[in-house]
This record gives structure tokens, C-alpha cells and sequence, in this order.
């Protein structure tokens, strides 16, 4: 039962770097990782019945079942009753990932599984932007380039390539790349992996994530700098301080590009002259920024109900497109909007919760809190961070990582240690692993 678990728990992780094929299930929307789920579930409910696996209370869970007390009542209130519920059943699935994840992630052996297989997953994602990127010169008449191109967006069109690849969108794909470099980062931190096998996987990850030209690439810019920081800073003050600011900068570069757009959209409301760089109109995420706010003021405590839209903007693309928006791109506005400051708080406090597991911000080789840093350094770039320009509340990846956080801070308080001898530091040639 316990391999059956195991092996149940790596498919469901390895399963999540792929969106597409998407299809429909008990009348929602899923993914393959969904087809896994229930087996998994099923498989995990034998093995507590059996006394075969025990049931790990921990009390972060007293903040899931608060944020999800917020969302039901959002969904009391609802402007769409039968939507709101829908969409409710889907929260409790999504939390449930973050259970189920701290539970059955029991040592470290079982989060080196957790992590190789969503490495492997990744591994298969940057082979198919290594092909994507050669039909895209070579044969850009190719079916597979209908299956991982994604179109320009609010990006102006041309001869560029941009890529979903597995994803069913570039910014869904860049957020799952900045987890994948977390757990790189990890693995290397406590000797789960070789340099050269590193090295390929680092460049594969940032192979994928730049052609996903993502407003999440200075997420990913703002986790390297960040552990640059971490690893040069008791030795090469200056390269670290360098290092750290350099991934400030870009991180903040990448949110205020998404804000404004030299392209005068005939959509734009209001239009901003800025010194030097003459007239700018408000991008498309602006725009939506503004009327979530709107909805927010008008709806402040329980939202418009969880699961309704929080708002309908019309914009232009640059590429000539008429598209009504009605995501937020932006997980606070998005959950203010539709669950007020009920479920605003609810979700500040969980991530509250997540980010304080992941101080404090010390790295050493043999350090035993690398894998707990590098996981919790993950979550806060690619939701608190990457949640200013998108809405991945409801990001699958996400909730599972937040598990393997929780599971990861239990397994270093019970003893878990990273050896020194296999611990792979930027400098180093070369990392001995283990079996």
C-alpha cells in the first residue's frame, strides 16, 4: 500500500506539468493530473481505513478551513448561486491537494520523490520547446506548433516565437517554471542531483521560460537573484548585494511593463504622458486592475460571490483583436472582487503563514533548512509575487507545493539533514548523490 501511494503520489506530480489535453469531467473542466487524482484519493482512503496510513493533522490546516469558510460565504451571497457553488466544489479540491501533499510526503525520501518527478515532468516540457523552437525555423508549417504556440497577447505580433508548450497558456506555464527552479534549487541544495545533470536543467528551464515572454519572468529573475544572494553574500558581499538588486530591478521592470503599453489601443480610457517617453495608454491588465477595484469598493465584504466574474472590460489587442476580459489577472484583486475582504484576509493570512515557514533567509552547504528555503523562496515568487500579474489562486502547482512546504518544515523538524558532502554549491564542478 505504501508503494501503490508513492507511486500514485510521483504520477499525480509528474502529471500536473501537462494541461493539455484539457477535457471535460463530472462536468468541470480537468487535466491529466485530475484522471490521477482519484485513483490517489481512493488508494489513500483504503490505506487510513486499513490503519495502513495515519491521518498528520497540521495546523496550517486551521487557515485552509478559514479561507475556505470565506469563500462559502462569498458564495451565499452570490450575484450567480449555482456558479458560485460549482466553483466551490472546485476550491475544496484544490485545497485538498495541499492535504493531501503534506500527508503523504512523510521523509525526505519521499520529497526527493516529489521533486524528481516534477523535474522529470519538466525535463519533458524543455524538450518541447527545444523542438518547438527548431519547427519554429525550420518547418513553421508544423502541426506541433498548433499545440504549443501561444498568440501574442497583449505582446505587439511579428516573427517571434512565444510558447505554451504543455500549458494551456505562456504566463500558467512560466509560473510552474519558477516552481520547477525552486525545486532545482532544492535538489541541488541537499545532493539530489548531479552538476551536469544541473546544468541541463537549468538551462532547459530557462530555455522554456523565456519564450513564454511572461510578466512571471522577473519572478523567475527574483528567485535566482535571490539565492545568488543567499549562497555569495557571507563571502562576496558586493556580487551578492549585485545580485539581489539585479533581481529587484527586474522584477519591478517586468510590473510596471505590464501596466502601461506605448501602443494607443483605441479600447484605453485615459491615456498617460510620461517625461521622455512621450504618451502611453493603460494595458489591458491595467484596465482590468481598475474595474476589479471598482467591483471590490462596491462589493467590500463578501464580493460578488466566488467563481463570477469580477469583471468585463473590452480591449483591443495590439494584433487588432476585440476581447472581452473578465479574469483580473491579479490573484488579491481577484479574490477581493469576488469574496470581499473576508476572503482577501483569508488568503493574506495564509500566505502570511507560508512565507514565515520559509524564514529565516540563511543558506549554508549542509544547512538543513535549504530544501524548506528553496521551496518556500518558490511559493512566494510564483503566487505572491506573480499573483500581482495573474490570477494563480487556483493554480493546481501551487497548492501542491504549498504541501510540500508544510511537509517539508515537519520532515527538518524531525531530523531531516542536508549532508555536506553532497551538497552541489554554484561553485562546485561536481555533486556526489546517494544510491
Amino acid at each position: 500500500m505504501a508503494r501503490l501511494l508513492r507511486a500514485l503520489f510521483a504520477l499525480f506530480v509528474f502529471a500536473l506539468g501537462f494541461m493539455q489535453p484539457g477535457f471535460g469531467l463530472l462536468g468541470f473542466e480537468a487535466i491529466p493530473a485530475d484522471l490521477v487524482f482519484l485513483p490517489l484519493v481512493a488508494a489513500w482512503l483504503v490505506a487510513l481505513i486499513a490503519g495502513r496510513a495515519a491521518f498528520r493533522w497540521h495546523r496550517v490546516y486551521w487557515l485552509l478551513l478559514l479561507y475556505f469558510g470565506a469563500l462559502a460565504a462569498s458564495a451565499l451571497v452570490s450575484a450567480d448561486p449555482p456558479r458560485s457553488a460549482a466553483k466551490l466544489v472546485t476550491e475544496a479540491y484544490l485545497l485538498s491537494l495541499t492535504v493531501l501533499a503534506s500527508n503523504l510526503v512523510r521523509d525526505a525520501d519521499d520529497l526527493r520523490l516529489a521533486a524528481r518527478s516534477w523535474l522529470a515532468a519538466t525535463a519533458v516540457i524543455a524538450l518541447v520547446a527545444a523542438a518547438s523552437l527548431i519547427l519554429f525555423v525550420a518547418a513553421p508549417a508544423s502541426p506541433l506548433l498548433d499545440y504549443t504556440r501561444f498568440h501574442f497577447g497583449t505582446l505587439p505580433p511579428g516573427e517571434y516565437p512565444r510558447f505554451q508548450l504543455t500549458f494551456g497558456n505562456a504566463n500558467m506555464l512560466c509560473n510552474y517554471l519558477t516552481v520547477s527552479l525552486a525545486l532545482l534549487l532544492a535538489s541541488a541544495a541537499a545532493g539530489w542531483i548531479r552538476a551536469p545533470a544541473f546544468a541541463l536543467m537549468l538551462g532547459g528551464i530557462g530555455l522554456s521560460a523565456v519564450f513564454t515572454i511572461s510578466p512571471g519572468l522577473g519572478g523567475i529573475a527574483l528567485l535566482g537573484a535571490t539565492w545568488l544572494w543567499l549562497l555569495l553574500r557571507a563571502r562576496h558581499t558586493r556580487a551578492a548585494g549585485l545580485a539581489l538588486a539585479a533581481g529587484i530591478a527586474a522584477a519591478l521592470l517586468f510590473v510596471g511593463a505590464t501596466a502601461v503599453t506605448p501602443i494607443l489601443h483605441p479600447t484605453a480610457p485615459f491615456l498617460i504622458h510620461v517625461p521622455g517617453l512621450g504618451m502611453l495608454a493603460p494595458s489591458g491588465r491595467l484596465m482590468v486592475w481598475i474595474e476589479a477595484a471598482r467591483t471590490f469598493v462596491a462589493h467590500p465584504l463578501l464580493g460578488t460571490g466566488i467563481g463570477v466574474d469580477p469583471v468585463h472590460v473590452r480591449y483591443m489587442d495590439p494584433s487588432g483583436n476585440l476581447q472581452l476580459l473578465t479574469d483580473a489577472h491579479n490573484s488579491y484583486l481577484s479574490i477581493a472582487a469576488q469574496s470581499g475582504l473576508v476572503g482577501l484576509a483569508a488568503l493574506l493570512v495564509l500566505i502570511g503563514y507560508a512565507l514565515r515557514l520559509t524564514l529565516p533567509l540563511r543558506l549554508a552547504p549542509g544547512n538543513p533548512n535549504a530544501v524548506r528555503l528553496a521551496l518556500g523562496l518558490g511559493f512566494a515568487n510564483a503566487l505572491v509575487y506573480q499573483g500581482l500579474g495573474g490570477s494563480f489562486e487556483d493554480a493546481r502547482h501551487l497548492w501542491v507545493l504549498l504541501g510540500l512546504l508544510l511537509a517539508a518544515s515537519r520532515i527538518e523538524a524531525e531530523g531531516f539533514a542536508v549532508d555536506p558532502c553532497r551538497t552541489m554549491s554554484i561553485g562546485s564542478a561536481s555533486a556526489r548523490e546517494d544510491g
